[in-house]
């Protein structure tokens, strides 16, 4: 490369670091921030309050998911949520009353006609997840500064 080549070989980095790189790091930090959620959920019994939901059947885990990252300009955004009518009450727990049945059930337990479901955060960005998170993200804008 001559010196004459620079301004535009440099020019055309920039444009794909701001085209490129933001939608990658908006992708691979959605995408770890997810599995690090749905890892959260292990056990078959019922998890202790406060601790993330355990996986009976697996579908409060097979719901949360990641959005495509969009984006353009040098910013992008992605989300991850869960896709469950029940999700947001394992989350923040609360009451249950019985509006149909006679009594509330899980098929081979009676609870009566109300059950309070204390809280069970798992879609929570502590310390560990965010130094992920953020990890991820470096890493996809370095691949697309590399690539």
């Amino acid at each position: 490369m001559t010196p004459a080549d620079l301004p535009a070989y440099l020019q055309r980095f920039a444009d794909r670091a701001q085209r490129d790189a933001p939608v990658a790091a908006a992708d691979a930090m959605a995408q770890t921030y997810q599995g690090s959620v749905v890892r959260s959920m292990k056990g078959g019994g019922p998890s202790a309050p406060g601790t993330p939901p355990a996986r009976r059947t697996g579908t409060l885990a097979r719901s949360v998911r990641a959005e495509p990252a969009t984006g353009g300009g040098g910013r992008a955004t992605s989300s991850v949520a869960p896709h469950t009518v029940y999700a947001r009450i394992q989350q923040l727990g609360g009451d249950i009353h019985v509006v149909r049945a006679k009594v509330l059930t899980d098929g081979t337990q009676f609870f009566g006609k109300h059950v309070h479901l204390p809280a069970r955060p798992y879609m929570v960005m502590n310390a560990r997840r965010l130094s992920a998170v953020r990890k991820a993200g470096r890493a996809a804008v370095l691949r697309v500064l590399n690539g």
